[in-house]
């Protein structure tokens, strides 16, 4: 396996640690202290897709070729960018300070989950990674 996979694999599942979210999402919205606001339902069950998904496509990266595979990493990159910047914006407007990640990271850690899904898109365009997938 090419550096370029065993990358694409170990940002795919540093990725699934979106799905933490999924802790969160009952308690969105309730107004306990330190609970979510509503407007962060949708943000956290987003990352928490993303972050499920994230095993089925490491999968897919070791396991499978095609065009459909290929096209499911860039898709679900492409998803992953999309939610992480549309968290940001909720995060901007309604915000959740108490939530440890923010806490820790700032609203940095909205652009580097966008950023990790942008480098995976870049790795698997690239020619030899095209063809890995494409050949068949």
């Amino acid at each position: 396996m090419s550096w370029r996979r065993r990358t694409l694999v170990a940002i795919t599942l540093l990725l699934s640690g979106r799905a933490m979210t999924l802790a969160f999402i009952a308690d969105a919205g309730d107004g306990a202290p330190g609970s979510p606001p509503a407007a962060w339902t949708m943000p956290l069950l987003g990352d928490a897709i993303i972050g499920m998904a994230a095993l089925a496509i490491a999968f897919l990266i070791v396991r499978r070729t095609g065009l459909w595979v290929w096209a499911a990493i860039v898709v679900w990159n492409s998803l992953g960018i999309w939610d992480a910047l549309a968290a940001f914006l909720v995060h901007r407007s309604v915000p959740w300070p108490d939530f440890f990640m923010i806490e820790a990271f700032g609203s940095s850690m909205f652009f580097a989950a966008a950023a990790m899904h942008l480098v995976a898109i870049w790795l698997v365009s690239h020619p030899e990674q095209r063809a890995h997938y494409l050949a068949s």
